[in-house]
């Protein structure tokens, strides 16, 4: 509730800025005298434009990652993003605009003037914000429920410095020792909340937003052991750097009053392909829908015919952070496939599939429905697969690092799809696993072209099919 106000204060902000900015572009072009031989036109003309172009630059702004949550970065780092999404925009808006929707005027000065007054009043209203934002954080107001774990040097030497820079805007509600004796039951003041082991509660009871892990960075089994007992809550992690990873050069982190840390597990790409990737879901998806319509009643007859049951078969799954939700597919097995045996993978020849089945499991058809999955923002195209409940927390025991899946949205084709067949065992599962952790490490939208091109070579080979 508080991030969504915070994002109404600032749009509401960013629009009386863009109005402003409008306003002035008028007065350049109808009333500065810049623009000799312009034919006048009313302001009243103009509402239906200024609507549309306050609309293009919220869409801009949301799709550059302008509206995310704000980790009181530095005001430097952020209006230099401004500035850049404004120029991009600025770019367009003069090729677009300009030439045909506005008739403003195609004068240079006057384009410039607008580009300018962009730059000063939408600048000067984030910074604003920004400036009231970081001094209500040094009376305690909006700071971040956050907690602490590692040793007890290293988390000592984390709480004196948020002590000293409180800008930082951490709340540190506790700790979590992992060497500390069971008498002690406080370090610098903040109290012992538990174990590692008691982490996912931890969180979920005192609504932690930030976890911050003091461990050398080299210590990354540990680590990953408290991302996994912590689960898939939507929580940033973020590590202090040790002398080692600064000098390597090997990590980029960010720094804010000299206090350096290391984000674990960020956004694997920029917010604005995170946004262009969602539209490119949704439009794909929709085009799709549209155009299987036919094959899609098809198929569903074709079912109906072939054996008793329902035409689609929803089964939970564990996707984005741990979130549950419904997966569509075309039923390809007969009813009450596992009420004898419980959840199992499919065999080769599984003697459940019915005959229509084994036709839409080897076209991979079955998973046609998840479009509507995708376009309710379950899922993505291109993602790992999302699996049962019953076997994510049967290999997160078993697997290390298999969590890290849940860290982006689960998708209908893959790297590991494309790359591997089936699971059908535990060795399976391992080796999909590293196609997975390859395309996250590596996720962007050209990886997902790719994925997308060689898909259609899979389904159309028949390759990894039962």
């Amino acid at each position: 509730m508080k991030f969504l106000f915070n994002r109404f204060i600032i749009v509401l902000i960013d629009q009386m800025m863009l109005t402003a900015s409008f306003i002035f572009t008028y007065w350049l072009s109808f009333h500065s005298g810049l623009s000799p031989g312009k034919s006048y036109i009313p302001w009243e003309d103009y509402i239906i434009p200024f609507l549309i172009i306050n609309v293009y630059w919220l869409l801009l702004f949301a799709v550059f990652g302008l509206y995310g949550k704000w980790k009181n970065t530095s005001r430097f780092d952020e209006i230099i993003s401004l500035y850049k999404t404004i120029t991009v925009g600025a770019v367009l808006f003069v090729i677009i605009a300009f030439s045909s929707v506005l008739s403003i005027s195609s004068n240079k000065l006057i384009a410039f003037g607008y580009w300018a007054s962009l730059i000063v009043l939408v600048g000067a209203g984030r910074l604003s914000i920004r400036t009231v934002q970081r001094a209500l954080i040094f009376k305690g107001v909006g700071l971040r429920s956050s907690l602490i774990v590692g040793t007890v040097d290293l988390m000592t030497e984390m709480i004196k410095k948020i002590k000293k820079y409180p800008a930082l805007g951490y709340n540190i509600v506790g700790i979590v020792p992992i060497n500390i004796s069971r008498k002690k039951k406080s370090v610098e003041g903040k109290k012992v909340l538990g174990s590692v082991k008691d982490l996912h509660d931890i969180i979920k009871n005192h609504g932690i937003t930030d976890v911050l892990i003091a461990l050398e960075f080299k210590e990354d089994e540990e680590i990953f052991n408290i991302i996994s007992a912590a689960g898939s809550f939507d929580v940033d992690f973020s590590i202090l750097p040790g002398p080692s990873d600064v000098l390597s050069g090997r990590m980029m982190f960010n720094q804010l009053y000299g206090f350096p840390m290391i984000r674990i597990l960020a956004e694997p790409i920029p917010p604005w392909e995170k946004n262009v990737k969602r539209l490119l879901d949704l439009s794909i998806s929709i085009l799709a829908l549209v155009l299987f319509s036919p094959l899609i009643l098809l198929m569903a007859a074709a079912i109906k015919l072939d054996s008793k049951g329902p035409v689609f078969y929803m089964q939970e799954r564990i996707g984005y952070r741990g979130r549950k939700f419904k997966l569509w597919k075309y039923r390809s097995m007969i009813i009450d496939a596992e009420k004898e045996s419980g959840p199992i993978w499919a065999d080769k020849n599984d003697s459940r599939v019915t005959r229509m089945g084994k036709i839409l499991r080897r076209l991979r058809l079955d998973e046609l429905p998840q479009i509507y999955n995708i376009i309710k923002g379950d899922m993505s195209i291109v993602g790992p697969r999302p699996e049962r409940e019953f076997f994510v927390e049967k290999f997160k025991k078993i697997i290390p690092y298999y969590s890290l899946r849940l860290k982006v949205k689960p998708g209908l084709t893959g790297w590991a799809q494309i790359k591997h067949n089936y699971d059908r065992s535990l060795d399976d599962v391992r080796e999909k696993l590293k196609y997975d952790l390859y395309y996250i490490e590596n996720m962007s939208l050209n990886m997902d072209f790719k994925i997308l091109i060689a898909t259609i070579f899979v389904v159309v080979g028949q390759k990894g099919a039962h």
